[in-house]
C-alpha cells in the first residue's frame, strides 16, 4: 500500500487496518490504482464515525453496491454480536467475494429488493443509513420514497451520507465535471434508470429528509480529504448515442474533463452527513 494510505489508517482503529490488509487489490480498469477500493473503505468508515453505530447493533444499509465498500466499515462497526443487512437492487458484482475476504461474512446478511417498498413488517433496526446511495437512484422521487422506508423500519434514527455539488479545489473540481457527465450520457442514452444524478446540495439532501417524514434532523458538511478515482467512466457509452448532435457535443464534455483529472488529479469532495429521527 502507498504510505498515505498507511498515514490514513493509523489515525483509525487498528482493526479497520487489519481488515484492509486482508481484501485483495483489485483494478477494473487501468486508470483506477490497485488500492482504489481500500481508499473507498477508508472514507465510508471515517464519514461513520460521525453516527454512533453501537457494538450488537442490527443495522440495515441501503444500496451496498457490488464491492460492499460501506458494508466493510459497517460490519467492523457493529461487532461480533451485531449484523449489517446489506441491500441492494441486484449489482452484486464481487461483493460476497470481497466480504469473504474481509473474514466479516458472519455478520453480514445480503438482501435484494427494491429499498422504496421494503419487505421488513415493522421497525426492527437499530439504524438504517445510505452512504453514496442515493445518487444511484433513478430520481428524487424515488429518493423522498426511499427514506421514508428507512425511517419506517428504524427504531429511532436514519443516516445519510453523500457528497455535494461543491468543489474546494481544481482536483474536486475535475472530479464534479467528470462526474456530472453521466447524468447527460445516460439520459441521452434514454436510461434515466441507470442513476447517477447530479449530486444535491446540503439544503435539498435536508428537504428530502424532511419530505420523507423525519421530525428531527441534524445536517454536517466534514472534509475526508483523500483521492477519490469513480468519477472517470469510459468513452464507449458516448459512441451508443443516436443523436449526432447530443453525441459530438458529450464527446467534447467528455475530453475537456479527462484533460482535467490529467491536470489536477482527483480529489473527494466534501460529505454531506445527515442524521434524521422519526416521530
Amino acid at each position: 500500500m502507498e504510505r498515505r494510505i498507511e498515514n490514513a489508517l493509523s489515525k483509525l482503529d487498528p482493526g479497520l487496518k487489519r481488515v484492509i490488509e486482508r481484501i485483495q487489490p483489485c483494478q477494473p480498469h487501468p486508470r483506477l490504482p490497485t488500492n482504489w477500493l481500500h481508499w473507498q473503505i477508508i472514507e465510508r468508515y471515517m464519514v461513520l464515525r460521525e453516527v454512533e453505530v453501537n457494538k450488537g447493533s442490527n443495522v440495515l444499509e441501503i444500496g451496498c453496491g457490488p464491492h460492499a465498500i460501506a458494508t466493510i466499515a459497517l460490519a467492523i462497526l457493529v461487532g461480533k454480536g451485531g449484523r449489517v443487512v446489506a441491500l441492494d437492487r441486484g449489482r452484486w458484482g464481487r461483493f460476497w467475494e470481497i466480504i469473504k475476504e474481509s473474514d466479516l461474512e458472519s455478520r453480514v446478511i445480503p438482501v435484494e429488493e427494491d429499498a422504496r417498498k421494503l419487505s421488513f413488517p415493522y421497525s426492527c433496526f437499530d439504524l438504517v443509513v445510505c452512504l453514496h446511495g442515493i445518487r444511484s437512484f433513478a430520481n428524487r422521487f424515488a429518493v423522498v420514497a426511499t427514506v421514508n422506508e428507512m425511517l419506517r423500519v428504524t427504531k429511532e434514527r436514519i443516516f445519510l451520507a453523500e457528497s455535494p455539488p461543491i468543489a474546494g479545489n481544481s482536483a474536486q473540481q475535475a472530479h464534479l465535471t467528470m462526474y456530472n457527465l453521466r447524468r447527460q450520457i445516460f439520459l441521452a442514452l434514454g436510461h434515466a434508470d441507470w442513476g447517477d444524478m447530479p449530486y444535491f446540495p446540503p439544503e435539498e439532501t435536508k428537504n428530502i429528509v424532511e419530505e420523507a417524514g423525519a421530525t428531527k434532523t441534524e445536517v454536517k458538511l466534514i472534509d475526508v480529504d483523500m483521492p477519490h478515482h469513480l468519477a472517470y467512466f469510459p468513452p464507449k457509452y458516448i459512441e451508443k448515442i443516436k443523436d449526432e448532435k447530443a453525441r459530438e457535443d458529450l464527446k467534447k464534455k467528455w475530453k475537456k474533463a479527462l484533460q482535467m483529472l490529467e491536470k489536477y488529479g482527483e480529489e473527494h469532495p466534501s460529505v454531506v452527513i445527515v442524521n434524521a429521527w422519526k416521530s
